[in-house]
């Protein structure tokens, strides 16, 4: 899978209250690379993207396409460490 395949959608407007889905999404996936002891490199090369992406993802620049959240689960998954990505997301 390569990163076109995975896209990145640019991250909404944050709403009146200053905190915006995309804002929780990047902290989820903050909190699954700092529980797996990762570096943002490290964790890229896990999900076959590049350091900027996830880079991207956690600032909140940009979020993760229905295909990269899928692939964040499985990883999430099989690394034995639980996230709730559906949470952090608003549904289009």
């Amino acid at each position: 899978m390569n990163e076109e395949q995975l896209g990145e959608a640019p991250a909404a407007r944050p709403p009146a209250n200053g905190l915006a889905a995309d804002d929780k999404l990047g902290g989820v996936i903050r909190y699954l690379r700092q529980q797996l002891g990762m570096t943002q490199e490290e964790l890229a090369q896990g999900l076959g993207i590049t350091v900027g992406t996830v880079s991207r993802w956690e600032k909140g620049r940009f979020r993760p396409s229905r295909l990269a959240r899928a692939l964040i689960l499985d990883f999430a998954r099989a690394h034995n460490v639980s996230v709730d990505l559906k949470r952090s997301v608003r549904h289009a």
